[in-house]
């Protein structure tokens, strides 16, 4: 499941939990576009900023090593969530965000969508003439720019930069032919496995952090617990989430589809891959997958903390509110943790699913340059030891993390960075794109995954021929 899937989930919650009046329900996504999107002002609760004196000195000591001015101080953002404006529910204002209006007096105007709606509303207001600078998604490479919804951002930056260097590497795993699309400001933490440790404990099972730390936190190893602790009858539940399939195949090293040397790439043939989907083909057979139609397909987080079930696979996102919300499900903040999803042994490197902080630059942008200098904001808020303390504390007041947890986040994005990996087949238009999900999710079903890599091969290996003469079109 992509990014967006993701995220729309995790507004979901909010929205079940908290009252969160800027979500939109998928029952609304073939709605058409309404007066709710095409407004521009969305109101929204500000927190009461909590930094110190001393952090506001460190933040304004960063402002002062960022290059360049604004004439135009307002970019404007399009998405079906909004990080930038602090909602009240235990979120606070990003440093990056202090940094642009410390800096340039800049200023982000959101432009509201929903999850299902996103590329058609950004498309009518490209062709309306509204100027949306900015919106999120890696699924827009390759299709958005072949779709002449956004532009190269080139010319906006300088490569040779200190902060531009910084991410270069990482931007240039998704350029297309010569021409950079996707702006990446960071590599983040990728998806972990949550658990409870009164459950692990009550089971009898080492702690996967010592087996962690310990060099025996494996696949193999996570499929033994799994097969040990699952039993239905006792409503013991073994592996819950959405997003179990990307995490666990990447751990192999190879995606689906992947992007090298500026074109796509078919690896559903690749031994690797296929190795690691038949391991998720044996989770599911083994019934170590909690069966989310029994549950009217919703992961069940309460069961980690009533001690019904082992693990579940998500973002840190996932405890990135005030503790009041993520304990309901997760179990006490004493008893909650997390590790990076386990090694595959057979790999080659400890490989793991990137999750990275990405944007794209619109066609008929009215203020590139001002997205130029609030990626840069990103960049120097990412990188900087200051502004990394600042965030911590933030962690620990506004999310109630312990030490342990922050340094784990930490090694998780060690890990990430060290030797990421993702699969760029969410960004292939939607018809292609669907036929390559459905393929993951069949063996997670039960069916053979040979016959299925069989069926949809052929058809795969003809759209991508036609992806890349688009691509190489593009100059």
């Amino acid at each position: 499941m992509n990014s967006y899937k993701k995220l729309a989930a995790v507004l979901t919650a909010l929205c079940m939990t908290a009252g969160f009046t800027a979500c939109s329900g998928d029952d609304n996504a073939d709605a058409p576009i309404t007066e709710a999107i095409t407004t521009t002002g969305v109101t929204v609760e500000i927190n009461t900023e909590t930094l110190s004196p001393e952090q506001e000195e460190q933040v304004a000591d960063l402002a002062d090593s960022l290059t360049g001015e604004l004439e135009n101080k307002t970019i404007k953002w399009m998405s079906f969530y909004d990080p930038w404006h602090p909602t009240g529910y235990g979120n606070s204002k990003p440093v990056s965000v202090e940094l642009f209006e410390k800096k340039y007096g800049g200023e982000i105007e959101y432009y509201t969508t929903t999850w299902a709606n996103q590329f058609n509303d950004l498309s009518t207001y490209i062709l309306g003439g509204e100027g949306i600078d900015f919106f999120p998604a890696p699924e827009a490479v390759p299709k958005c720019a072949l779709d002449k919804m956004t532009q190269s951002y080139d010319q906006y930056i300088d490569w040779n930069n200190p902060l531009w260097q910084s991410v270069k590497n990482i931007n240039d795993q998704f350029m297309l032919g010569d021409n950079h699309y996707l702006m990446v400001t960071q590599i983040k933490e990728g998806y972990v496995v949550y658990y409870n440790r009164q459950t692990i404990e009550a089971n009898g099972f080492d702690d996967p952090y010592e087996l962690y730390k310990n060099g025996e936190w494996t696949l193999e190893k996570f499929k033994e617990m799994l097969m040990e602790y699952v039993d239905t009858e006792a409503d013991q539940y073994g592996l819950d989430g959405w997003f179990n399939c990307t995490p666990l195949y990447l751990a192999s090293g190879v995606p689906s589809i992947s992007l090298e040397d500026g074109k796509v790439k078919n690896n559903l043939s690749d031994p690797t891959f296929e190795r690691a989907m038949l391991y998720q083909s044996e989770l599911y057979k083994n019934g170590l997958m909690l069966d989310l139609s029994l549950f009217n397909w919703t992961p069940q987080l309460q069961f980690m903390g009533e001690g019904k079930e082992l693990f579940y696979i998500g973002g840190l996102y996932e405890i990135e509110s005030d503790p009041e919300i993520w304990t309901r499900n997760f179990g006490e903040v004493e008893d909650v943790f997390f590790v990076p999803v386990p090694r595959d042994e057979k790999a080659d490197k400890y490989y793991y699913n990137a999750e990275i902080d990405c944007y794209n630059l619109c066609s008929g942008a009215q203020n590139p340059e001002g997205v130029a200098r609030f990626m840069e904001c990103l960049i120097a808020a990412t990188g900087d030891e200051n502004a990394k303390k600042i965030s911590d504390e933030k962690y620990r007041n506004d999310y109630g993390w312990t030490d342990e947890m922050i340094e784990m986040k930490y090694e998780v994005l060690r890990l990430t960075q060290e030797n990421p990996v993702r699969d760029v087949y969410g960004g292939l238009n939607s018809d292609l794109s669907s036929v390559i999900g459905d393929s993951f999710n069949q063996p997670l079903k039960g069916g053979d995954w040979y016959s299925i890599r069989e069926s949809v091969s052929g058809v795969i290996d003809t759209q991508l021929v036609d992806v890349n003469a688009q691509i190489e079109a593009l100059g």
